[in-house]
């Protein structure tokens, strides 16, 4: 399911165009609203940003360029 969900972020294809082998598109945009809109995603990035600069893997410097 988070699979499927990555794919269609990452390549931005619409949900009807994801493969089958992830499961049915309308489950897999449904899933990701609900999370979406509950937060589910939020804090699954919040954990992942806190373990990545514990373990020193995440670089707080940026820079932005026009």
């Amino acid at each position: 399911m988070i699979n499927g969900i990555v794919y269609r972020v990452r390549t931005g294809v619409p949900w009807r165009d994801v493969p089958e082998r992830y499961g049915s598109w309308k489950t897999l945009y449904k899933r990701f609203t609900r999370w979406q809109e509950d937060g589910t995603w939020a804090r699954i990035e919040a954990m992942l940003q806190a373990d990545a600069d514990t373990a020193g893997d995440l670089d707080w410097h940026g820079n932005a360029d026009s």
